[in-house]
């Protein structure tokens, strides 16, 4: 399993970027709840599926290195 480090050096494009970032800050709240995470989720997973799979990956095993 690739870390948000190295997914995060791997892309060059800025929007996309920020929006690993976006959901990465969100999933790490200690209230996190499903309505607040679940746009940030779809915007990546519109602009970058494989990289959506990924995070997704992180997110639901609570790894944020």
């Amino acid at each position: 399993m690739v870390s948000f480090k190295e997914i995060l050096t791997n892309v060059d494009d800025q929007i996309l970027k920020g929006l690993i970032l976006k959901v990465k800050n969100e999933s790490m709240k200690k209230e996190i709840f499903w309505h607040d995470l679940r746009p940030h989720l779809l915007e990546l997973l519109k602009y970058d599926e494989d990289v959506f799979n990924k995070v997704l990956l992180l997110v639901l095993n609570k790894k944020y290195k």
